[in-house]
């Protein structure tokens, strides 16, 4: 099975809904610009459901985070104090930010491959259960933003990003060369598909972007997920050579 270059590849998929309580804090009155920062930091990690994420964030990428803080310490109390604006400020900067390090994610040594790969499978059969339109747009490549945080997809897509957190600063301190698969990874990736029980027919589409885009949003989904599930079922001498590929950015 011949699955293209751009038949399925990574997508992005954020929750925003992480600076809802900062425009409060940031009212008060009196506070030094020290104070002030401090306070934006305990804002974004305590972000419900995603405090992990944002614990690995600071740990890995220090730099990256201070800017996040920065910016959001910046912004005006009008933006703080409308839902829309302020989450509008950290998605941004996520959005900047995953883009940055999806080079040296998909060089993580195995076992932060493995462990992103399953992180991906778990968020698309999420989506699948939560929101169809969402896992179509993730299986076709486009970015996608969840704002409940208590939702089990918001809690899905924290794991999903700390994982290719946990890879990128991984693929950074140790770098591994991945070579592109051959066929015969191909054929095994194609075999473990199948074997989720997707209609043939449905997967033979894997090879063409064309193809891909003239299904149904179902359809993508489930394609999606089938392509991940496969993925994570692949033996662990080839699964991170073929997550790396999959993974990739575009």
């Amino acid at each position: 099975m011949n699955l293209g270059t751009q038949a399925i590849r990574i997508a992005r998929a954020l929750q925003i809904a992480l600076i809802g309580t900062l425009g409060m804090v940031l009212c008060a009155c009196g506070m030094t610009p020290q104070d002030e920062a401090e306070a934006v930091e305990r804002g974004i990690l305590q972000t419900p459901g995603a405090e992990k994420l944002w614990a690995a964030i600071k740990a890995e990428y220090p730099e990256d985070f201070a800017i996040l803080v920065e910016r959001i310490r910046n912004a005006s109390p009008a933006e703080l104090a409308d839902a829309a604006r302020a989450e509008a400020i950290g998605a941004q900067w996520l959005r900047e930010f995953f883009d940055r390090i999806s080079a040296d994610s998909v060089k993580a040594p195995a076992a932060e491959m493995i462990a992103w790969s399953a992180a991906e499978h778990e968020l698309y059969a999420a989506l699948q259960r939560s929101s169809v339109p969402d896992c179509a747009a993730m299986t076709m490549g486009e970015w996608i933003f969840i704002e409940d945080s208590g939702s089990a997809t918001a809690a899905a897509i924290a794991r999903r990003n700390e994982a290719m957190v946990r890879a990128a600063a991984a693929g950074r301190d140790d770098p591994q060369n991945y070579a592109e698969p051959d066929d015969g990874a191909f054929g095994v990736l194609g075999d473990a598909i199948a074997a989720t029980g997707i209609d043939p027919e449905l997967q033979a589409n894997l090879g063409s972007d064309q193809a891909m885009a003239a299904l149904s949003a179902e359809q993508q989904c489930n394609l999606g997920v089938a392509v991940y599930k496969g993925l994570s079922a692949m033996p662990d001498d080839l699964e991170p050579q073929m997550a790396a590929y999959m993974l990739a950015p575009q």
